[in-house]
C-alpha cells in the first residue's frame, strides 16, 4: 500500500476491497494488513438495544455516540500513515476518505461534503447503517456516526469537536446530516449541551465497580439504589417519628443540592475561563515570536528567523509584564523537551533553564502534536498550565511553548462571571437524567416572587406508591438547595401536590424565606 494506492481510493479509480483479505477459518477480515471488522445489522442494534434498557433511547444513542468517539480516535494511525507516505489531506478531506473506506466495507451509503472551514464541517448521506436499522425508533439514531466524527476530528486536529445530526434518515429526513463544530473543551459548553438536551450527563460520568466509586466530571457522586433510599427513610421514621424524620431528610437533602450546585461552580465556569486566558497568552507569545519569522533550529538553537530564542528573555518578560502570566521556551533535543527561555525563577533565585519538561506532557506535546492543558506545581504556586508545539516550515516539532497562570487568579474571576439559571438547569438535567425525578416544567411569577416546579414524578412517590398524603420531603429539599447554590438567597420549598396522594403530579413552591435574602 503506497501514496497512489491512496490517492486512486480518493479519486474512485479503485476500492478498498481490493486491499481486504479474509481468512475463514480464523474468522478475521484484514485490510491493509491490519484486522478490521464486518458490520453484521444485529449486532448493531444489539448495541443499542442494550443501552435502552438501562437508558431511554435518546441515552443510549448519546451512550453509543461516547462509545465510537473512541473508536473515532483510533484514526490517528491511518492518519500518521497517510504523512508518513507524503498525503497531507485537510480534516474534512480526511473524514470523508474515512467515510469512503467505511462505505466500501458496507458501513452505509456514500457521504457527500456540505460545507466545511476551519471550525464547521457539515457533511451528509442518504442513510447510515444504524438509520437503516433503528428506523423503527423514529427520531435520530446515529450516535455512532456523531461519536466517530468527533473522534476522528479530535485525533487528527488536536482540537476539541462536538457533533450535532441535524436530521435522520430513521426520523423521515431525506438525509443524515452532520454538523461537526470545533469549540472550547469546557464544562461551560458541555453543561449548555446537557441542559438544551444535545447531551447526555451519562457521557461525563464514570463508573469504576472494582474500586466502589462513581465520579462526574472528576468528582464523586452517589446513586442510591431505591431500596436502599427507602430503608433508610422508613429507619428515620421509626426512630423519630414522621414529622422529624422528614425535616432531616429536607435539611440533608437541602445540603446536597446546593454541593451539587458548587461542584458546577467549580468545573463548569472556572476550567472555561482558564481556556480562555491560557489560550489568549499562548496567542500572544506565539504571536509575538511568529513576528520575527519562522522557527527552526538554527546553529543548534531555536530561532524565529535571525531571533535566537535560547537564553534571551526579551519575549517571555514582556508576557509577564503585561498579562501576569509565566511563559518558557522549550527546545527539543534528541528524546527531551529542555527549557532554553522562561520568565520562571527557581527558589535559588535563578531563571530555570536548562530543566526539561514531564514525560506526560513530552507525549501529549512532542510525540502526539496536541496542545496540553492542565494543572501544575510551578515555583510552589499551582498554576493552570498550556504547552503548544513549535514547527518548523516542514510541520515538524522542533520544542514548545508554556504558559501559566495562578490557579487561585482564576477562581477568582470565575465567581463574577456565573450564570445562575444555568447551574440551576444543570443540576436539574442531571437529577432527571439520574431517575431522582422526571422535569415537566418550572414556572416563575414575579408578582408573588414564586417559582413553581412540576415533576411527573419522584423517586419518593415512585418507591413509597399511594400513601395518601405527601411523601417528597427529599425532593423539596434538594430543590431548595440547587436554588439557593445557584441563585445565593435563601428559600423554602413546599411539596403542594403529589403523586403518593393520589395526584396527576408532584408540584413543589419555592419561596424566599421572610426576611431572608
Amino acid at each position: 500500500m503506497d501514496k497512489q494506492d491512496f490517492e486512486a481510493i480518493l479519486k474512485g479509480s479503485k476500492d478498498i476491497t481490493a486491499y481486504m483479505q479474509m481468512n475463514p477459518l480464523e474468522g478475521v477480515t484484514t485490510c491493509f494488513g491490519v484486522k478490521t471488522a464486518s458490520n453484521p445489522d444485529y449486532l448493531v442494534k444489539a448495541i443499542y438495544e442494550m443501552h435502552e434498557k438501562n437508558l431511554d433511547r435518546k441515552l443510549a444513542v448519546k451512550a453509543v455516540r461516547k462509545l465510537f468517539r473512541s473508536v473515532g480516535q483510533g484514526s490517528v494511525g491511518l492518519n500518521h500513515l497517510l504523512k508518513k507516505l507524503g498525503v497531507n489531506l485537510k480534516p474534512e478531506e480526511f473524514l470523508m476518505l474515512v467515510f469512503k473506506l467505511q462505505h466500501q466495507q458496507g458501513w452505509g451509503s456514500p457521504f457527500e461534503l456540505v460545507e466545511a472551514s476551519e471550525k464547521r464541517i457539515v457533511l451528509r448521506c442518504k442513510q447510515t447503517f444504524e438509520s437503516e436499522v433503528l428506523k423503527d425508533w423514529k427520531m435520530p439514531v446515529c450516535g455512532i456516526h456523531q461519536g466517530w466524527i468527533e473522534g476522528i476530528l479530535m485525533a487528527i486536529t488536536g482540537k476539541n469537536w462536538f457533533c450535532l445530526e441535524k436530521s435522520c434518515h430513521a426520523k423521515g429526513d431525506e438525509y443524515c446530516t452532520f454538523q461537526a463544530d470545533q469549540v472550547p473543551a469546557s464544562w461551560k459548553f458541555k453543561a449548555e449541551a446537557v441542559v438544551k438536551g444535545d447531551s447526555a450527563i451519562t457521557e461525563f460520568i464514570e463508573h469504576k465497580p472494582l474500586e466502589g466509586k462513581i465520579s462526574l466530571m472528576d468528582e464523586p457522586v452517589v446513586m442510591m439504589p431505591r431500596f436502599i433510599f427507602t430503608s433508610m427513610t422508613n429507619s428515620l421514621k421509626k426512630t423519630m417519628g414522621e414529622a422529624p424524620a422528614s425535616g432531616v431528610n429536607y435539611r440533608a437533602y437541602m445540603d446536597m443540592g446546593r454541593e451539587n450546585v458548587e461542584h458546577y461552580k467549580k468545573m463548569s465556569i472556572y476550567f472555561d475561563l482558564s481556556r480562555t486566558k491560557l489560550d489568549g497568552d499562548l496567542k500572544l507569545l506565539h504571536d509575538r515570536f511568529a513576528a520575527y519569522g519562522t522557527p527552526s533550529i538554527t546553529g543548534g538553537k531555536i530561532a524565529y528567523g535571525s531571533h535566537v530564542v535560547n537564553d534571551n528573555f526579551e519575549v517571555v518578560d514582556s508576557i509577564e509584564k503585561e498579562r501576569g502570566s509565566k511563559a518558557t521556551v522549550f527546545q527539543k533535543i534528541a528524546d527531551k523537551a529542555i527549557r532554553v527561555s522562561t520568565n520562571v525563577v527557581g527558589a535559588d533565585g535563578k531563571r530555570a533553564v536548562g530543566t526539561e519538561i514531564s514525560s506526560v506532557v513530552y507525549d501529549t506535546v512532542i510525540k502526539k502534536g496536541q496542545t496540553y492543558y492542565g494543572t501544575a506545581d510551578v515555583v510552589g504556586k499551582k498554576m493552570v498550565v498550556a504547552y503548544e508545539p513549535i514547527k518548523n516550515s516542514a510541520g515538524e516539532i522542533i520544542g514548545i511553548l508554556f504558559v501559566g497562570t495562578p490557579e487561585d487568579t482564576i477562581k477568582e474571576e470565575s465567581q463574577k462571571k456565573i450564570n445562575p439559571k444555568t447551574l440551576s438547569d444543570m443540576a436539574f438535567a442531571f437529577y432527571s437524567q439520574m431517575g431522582w425525578f422526571n422535569f415537566v416544567k418550572e414556572e416563575w411569577d414575579e408578582k408573588t416572587k414564586t417559582k413553581t416546579i412540576t415533576l411527573s414524578h419522584t423517586v419518593e412517590s415512585e418507591s413509597f406508591g399511594n400513601t395518601g398524603k405527601p411523601v417528597c420531603f427529599c425532593t423539596a429539599g434538594l430543590l431548595a438547595g440547587i436554588i439557593e447554590g445557584s441563585f445565593g438567597i435563601k428559600v423554602q420549598c413546599r411539596e403542594i401536590t403529589c403523586k403518593s396522594k393520589g395526584d396527576e403530579h408532584c408540584v413543589f413552591l419555592i419561596k424566599n424565606r421572610v426576611g431572608e435574602s
